[in-house]
């Protein structure tokens, strides 16, 4: 029997992550921690530590006195951080961020100063970010022909161009929102002394009746399904078990759309989905569904195939049908584990833990137990004998009894805490699920708790939540095709990200088929999920987390998908002409691609006399010597031939009169926008700049 790498990692006491790093620079190939080596791999593993053993034993030295350094430094700086504390409970406390609205921000990255704008600022404050006195600035563009003031706007294209001068480099900084603990001030920084390992949070995901309940309960060797009408899980339940004196939290979802609308409100609450198959059926419309909401999130999916022990099971093809969505074994190569499981007969139920505290030990989950209790709310209703009662997961600290708290628009103090196993509990530690009763109104799924010095702190919070909400929900966009065709050249979005429902499978997939059509080197669909059935209110919370559209042929949305998609500011199409939506989509991908420019010339004005006009500046007296010249033309200023500037007209005249237009022959006078600097001789070409229309096929 092979020897796995974990096993490896184990023996040398290295971690998995690590070590596997290690094997890969040895130039043995392996996939991941739970891949077979053969006995020359061994070897040839095993020579490598040998060799490297006292290497290795100053490294380690080395590590052990650069964190004595660290804890030293951070003990000097917890002092300093006592001295400066201000006493709890003062009013004092209270705090509210905002995001760093100045017009600019120096730093410096790799030895190279980088000014981030947000928009526009003035070239007085350009010229203090970049360290130099604003009049030098002004005389620079004045020199160019440039008219500014210390409070004249200057644009980021212009930016560049006078920080290049200073080796200084500019970048564009879109604005961002505060997370709800850094906007009154409840994060801290975490030392690397004060994080501890975790217990993994685990999310059971998979089609209906593939067995998500049963399994969990054959872990927990309790009766979970008991009272469950049809076999759907009916509440949001979260349970820990130990396995080899680890724990592991397991979170059973009632469906997808509870999952993804947790982190579609910024709640990063599970590291591992597992996601269950039953062997006797194979890939299902939710199966994949479950697929789409955990690349969502971004997290790392175990395939627990089960009901192994049916006579019609075939693991073989649930492998070869996950692979059509990205999952491929570790067997074959791929990076994902499939573990074979019986919940019924109790069958590689320890395997299936095993494979779990190993990913989870490649994650490396760590946590601050000693920073403020932290959680975050699963599910939550009203109940009428004790009122408000929210299942949470504590994520950092720890909640006792008595603790106030605030989530969102909602505060109180916490009279009871009931754990996973019904019992009534003190105090809840990180990783644990637990019922909280105290609120004082029902706080929102996905919301995140934190403990408060008090009442008075928690009223403030909810009062300052309260009032965004509200200025959000005036403001709020929905996202449309339309809206995004606009918006993509701005934000260099190259991928429109689609979720696709239909009548049929077949239809699903002749749809996906023609919108790929469409894909070329410089934009593209990303077809997020593509099922059949109605449009529910998951895949409005999936294309709320993606920044998608909703497309639906020869369906419609549920009632509560309608109402969802309108709070949540989400576009759903729908149509049954497959054209209409294949022309839809192409007039956003077009709207994608950069625009093309023509120049189309007009004509040519030779300059012969300057006047020098009070408060105007100087204005040319001309004579047009080719074509015409138009008010709102381009121009560009050139002498001897070359092109001196190029910007627009300021004004236009013949004689005394405003004009819009001059022809060959006809003598004028005119003014040039931003430049002074013009000379008798010079010769001002007009002409316009014509947008072409883009077609998709012009980059296939």
């Amino acid at each position: 029997m092979k020897v796995r790498v974990h096993e490896l990692a184990k023996k040398y006491e290295i971690g998995n992550k690590e070590f596997l790093n290690l094997v890969q620079e040895l130039g043995i190939e392996v996939s991941s921690h739970l891949s077979g080596l053969t006995d020359e791999q061994v070897d040839k593993i095993k020579n490598h530590f040998l060799k490297d053993e006292r290497k290795d034993k100053k490294k380690k030295k080395s590590k052990i006195k650069n964190k004595e350094n660290k804890e030293d430094r951070d003990i000097d700086k917890k002092k300093d951080k006592k001295n400066k504390k201000k006493k709890k409970g003062r009013r004092a406390d209270f705090v509210v961020k905002k995001v760093d609205n100045e017009a600019g921000v120096l730093v410096e990255e790799d030895g190279i100063k980088i000014i981030k704008m947000r928009g526009e600022m003035t070239l007085g404050d350009f010229a203090e970010k970049l360290g130099v006195n604003s009049s030098n600035l002004i005389k620079k563009l004045f020199l160019k022909g440039g008219m500014y003031t210390i409070n004249s706007p200057i644009n980021l294209e212009l930016a560049e161009e006078l920080a290049a001068d200073y080796d200084v480099l500019v970048e564009e900084e879109a604005e961002e929102e505060l997370a709800f603990g850094d906007k009154f001030a409840l994060e801290i920084e975490d030392k690397e002394s004060d994080l501890v390992e975790r217990a993994p949070v685990i999310t059971i995901m998979g089609h209906v009746d593939h067995g998500k309940t049963s399994l969990l309960d054959a872990i927990r060797s309790t009766q979970v399904v008991e009272g469950e009408a049809g076999g759907i899980t009916q509440k949001i339940g979260a349970y820990q078990i130990v396995k080899d004196g680890k724990r592991i939290t397991f979170v059973d979802t009632p469906g997808h759309e509870a999952f993804t609308d947790m982190r579609a409100r910024g709640a990063q609450v599970t590291d591992i989905a597992i996601l269950v198959v039953a062997a006797d059926d194979g890939v299902m419309p939710q199966t994949v569904e479950a697929i789409s909401h955990a690349k969502a999130a971004n997290v790392p999916i175990i395939v627990a195939v089960n009901k192994i022990d049916k006579p019609e099971a075939n693991p073989l093809k649930v492998k070869q049908e996950l692979m059509e969505y990205g999952l491929v074994s570790v067997e074959w190569g791929g990076e994902v584990e499939f573990v074979e499981v019986s919940a019924k007969a109790r069958m590689n139920l320890d395997d299936l833990l095993e494979t779990i505290l190993l990913t989870a030990e490649i994650l490396e989950l760590k946590a601050n137990p000693k920073k403020r209790g932290k959680a975050v709310v699963l599910e939550s209703k009203l109940d009428a004998k004790v009122g408000p009662v929210a299942d949470i997961l504590i994520q950092e600290g720890n909640v006792k009894i008595g603790d106030v708290v605030v989530a969102g628009e909602s505060y109180g103090k916490i009279r009871a805490l009931i754990d996973d196993k019904g019992k009534k509990v003190n105090k809840a530690i990180m990783s644990q699920p637990v019922e909280i009763i105290g609120f004082n109104t029902v706080p929102e799924a996905g919301d995140s708790v934190y403990v408060i010095q008090n009442e008075q702190h928690a009223k403030r919070i909810v009062e300052e939540m309260t009032k965004e909400r509200r200025l959000g929900e005036q403001s709020r966009k929905t996202v449309t095709l339309e809206s995004l065709s606009e918006s993509f050249e701005q934000e260099g979005i190259k991928e429109l990200n689609l979720i696709i429902r239909a009548d049929s499978k077949g239809s699903a997939q002749a749809l996906v088929e023609s919108l790929m059509k469409l894909n070329n080197d410089e934009v593209a669909v990303n077809i997020v999920q593509a099922t059949p059935g109605a449009i529910t209110e998951s895949d409005v919370r999936l294309a709320e987390v993606s920044g998608g559209i909703i497309i639906g042929f020869n369906v419609r949305p549920t009632t509560k998908a309608i109402k969802d998609a309108e709070k949540a500011g989400i576009e759903i199409r729908t149509s049954s002409i497959i054209y209409e939506i294949i022309e839809d989509v192409e007039k956003a991908l077009t709207g994608m691609l950069k625009p093309e420019y023509k120049e189309s010339y007009l004509g040519r004005i030779e300059i012969k006399q300057i006047f020098k006009v009070t408060r105007v500046g100087n204005v040319a007296g001309c004579v047009v010597v080719d074509g015409k010249v138009r008010r709102e033309s381009n121009v560009r200023i050139l002498r001897n031939g070359t092109i001196v500037y190029e910007g627009k007209l300021a004004s236009l005249k013949r004689f005394k009169d405003d004009v819009k237009e001059v022809v060959a022959g006809q003598e004028c006078g005119l003014g040039i926008e931003n430049f002074n600097d013009i000379k008798v001789d010079d010769i001002v070409e007009a002409f316009d700049v014509v947008e072409i229309k883009r077609t998709l096929n012009d980059k296939k």
